[in-house]
């Protein structure tokens, strides 16, 4: 089939290319076996047409090599993987989408990026409602520190955010799409309010920590003397 055309009014680069214009998202399933259980999770792919394709067959083969190691996964990851090859090949554009992803990284409108707050709002929003759900006990929390973090921190839009749960993808998805967008100022407040929010039981899980030390690497801000805790 021959590829589409047309000029794509985003304004943003592939985060994977960074050529051709962000254009085309896709959301894929995978399953990683756990002793007698098993681990399921959302991965979304945003970038060119070209490069999503390639990005979903990659996590595909992944997927292909890893995660069998329960009778749960066993069932399921053949029907993840072959969806994943065949999703690679149906993959459009979808601007609507697009500029949904980018409402969610605070990052649609280009005055935004003036903003560090906004972007706040999306990461926070995808940590705390990376289980599927609005915990207003986690809200609450996470709307005091961002309250004594950014100045301009506004309780409604926060919330607004945190509600349009279904268009946030993961924290670490989120954060591709951020690395060549905002600058390293803001880059860093946004990790450190996220580091605050895993931190606020004083205890971070192992899942977190492992999320949080991901989304540094996503953000560029693993490279030692960016004044990022690695730890955390």
């Amino acid at each position: 089939m021959p590829e589409e055309t047309g000029h794509s009014e985003i304004g943003h680069l592939c985060p994977f290319c960074k050529e051709q214009p962000l254009e085309a998202a896709a959301t894929l399933s995978s399953v990683r076996g756990d002793g007698l259980g098993a681990q399921f999770d959302l991965k979304t792919i945003a970038g060119c047409r070209k490069c999503v394709r390639k990005q979903i067959v990659f996590q595909s083969l992944v997927a292909s090599l890893d995660g069998w190691t329960s009778p749960t996964a066993i069932v399921a990851n053949p029907v993840m993987i072959t969806y994943g090859f065949v999703r690679a090949g149906v993959v459009r554009k979808d601007e609507a989408r697009i500029r949904r992803l980018l409402r969610a990284a605070g990052i649609d409108d280009p005055k935004d990026l003036r903003r560090p707050v906004r972007i706040a709002y999306g990461l926070a929003a995808a940590l705390i409602t990376s289980d599927g759900k609005v915990h207003r006990e986690e809200v609450e929390t996470a709307a005091s520190i961002g309250k004594d973090l950014f100045p301009d921190f506004d309780d409604e839009e926060f919330l607004a955010v945190a509600e349009a749960k279904r268009d946030i993808p993961t924290p670490t998805d989120l954060a591709v799409l951020l690395n060549d967008v905002v600058d390293a100022r803001t880059k860093r407040d946004v990790y450190k309010y996220l580091v605050a929010i895993a931190a606020a039981d004083n205890e971070v899980a192992p899942e977190e920590h492992a999320m949080l030390k991901m989304v540094a690497e996503n953000l560029g801000l693993a490279e030692p003397g960016q004044g990022i805790d690695r730890s955390a």
